[in-house]
């Protein structure tokens, strides 16, 4: 059976409506094209197991850029950066998992 996480890169088609509504923050659902890449794979306990990592992976740079992006809003008082700062923690949270699921599955580690 075939991994299903690459059913996730059909939300990515939302980023659409940036063009209809002019909202930049719709292009967020950009980033979760990179989950067609995991078409290939097959599941398995190693699958399970490199996903586990890619998760831990995904969520300590959660953490840490969330801190970052709290902190850089407060001490600049600039509630612009709101958006991206919450751009970038979601948007970098999926490429970490996913680029590190690749990189597990790739590697054989």
């Amino acid at each position: 059976m075939k991994n299903i996480l690459w059913y996730l890169g059909f939300i990515s088609i939302l980023s659409i409506l940036y063009f209809i509504k002019g909202d930049s923050g719709y292009l967020l659902f950009l980033s979760f094209a990179l989950f067609f890449f995991t078409y290939w794979t097959k599941a398995d306990e190693r699958i399970n197991q490199n996903i586990g990592r890619a998760t831990r992976n995904a969520f300590l740079y959660t953490m840490f850029s969330s801190v970052l992006s709290i902190l850089y809003i407060n001490l600049t008082e600039n509630i612009d950066f709101y958006q991206w700062g919450f751009a970038l923690v979601i948007t970098g949270t999926l490429a970490i998992c996913i680029l590190s699921f690749l990189y597990y599955d790739n590697t054989g580690n």
